[in-house]
């Protein structure tokens, strides 16, 4: 990492296209040196997700230069100084509840399963009830809940720009602009499919 900017989350999506013209020119360097695009994909926030993808895309269909989306899970699991053993991504979902994965801890962290929206004291059953440690923001006031299992390391990342730049730069990286436009929200979209109306009858 050359260069990296950041702000508070509620700010960030109206802030994203000047921080990128600072850090491009901190780095010395124009969009058009730019050799790959890249933008976390979630789960995360809806206005966020589609801001920061869509910054992305614009990029690289206007410069025509690679890009890719990543899993903010996976780059959480990144971000932790754990060699080995199992380490639970978490992203608070609100309501009580976190969109989870468990991973493999190493270079390029390994899925062993499936995101999961679940209860907060439900976070050390994805990884069979004795995770390394638990990564995200937020996640430091787990220790607050009744009966939270003593022992478990609770990590408060920083900025995810050095473990992102890790996963983009990793030889098992899929460059694919199409995740680009497939963001990974943090729950269903809270809709309800209309029903089919009967066909009225006439005599």
């Amino acid at each position: 990492v050359v260069a990296e900017r950041s702000v508070e989350q509620h700010r960030s999506s109206a802030l994203l296209l000047d921080l990128v013209q600072e850090a491009l020119a901190e780095a010395g360097i124009g969009v058009q040196d730019l050799g790959g695009v890249t933008a976390l994909r979630g789960p995360g926030s809806f206005t966020g997700l589609r801001i920061g993808l869509a910054t992305a895309l614009g990029l690289h269909q206007a410069l025509g230069v690679p890009a890719t989306a990543l899993s903010t899970l996976q780059a959480l699991a990144a971000s932790v100084d754990v060699e080995s053993g199992i380490v639970v991504a978490a992203v608070d979902a609100l309501r009580g509840e976190w969109s989870a994965q468990a991973f493999a801890a190493g270079g390029v962290p390994r899925p062993l399963g499936e995101m999961e929206l679940v209860a907060g004291p439900e976070l050390p059953r994805l990884a069979g009830g004795a995770p390394d440690a638990i990564v995200g923001f937020g996640v430091s006031r787990l220790a607050a809940l009744p009966g939270w299992p003593a022992g478990i390391r609770l990590v408060e990342p920083g900025a995810l720009a050095p473990a992102a730049a890790h996963l983009a730069a990793a030889a098992e990286t899929e460059w694919n602009p199409q995740l680009l436009v497939a963001p990974i929200y943090s729950r269903p979209p809270a809709v309800s499919v209309p029903r089919q109306r009967a066909a009225a009858v006439r005599e």
